[in-house]
């Protein structure tokens, strides 16, 4: 009975969190984060000795 709930309530949040990732809204967030590896800082090494 409690293995039963578990599952649904895991498949609900898995789905939610699906729906979530996969919004439109989401896309240019999420690809402005992808790219955030690939820039160049122009802070780096500033404040190291």
């Amino acid at each position: 009975m409690i293995s039963g709930i578990l599952l649904i309530v895991l498949l609900a949040s898995f789905a939610v969190l699906w729906a979530w990732a996969w919004s439109e809204r989401r896309r240019q967030s999420f690809s402005e984060a992808a790219l955030m590896p690939l820039r160049e800082d122009d802070t780096a090494g500033v404040g190291k000795s």
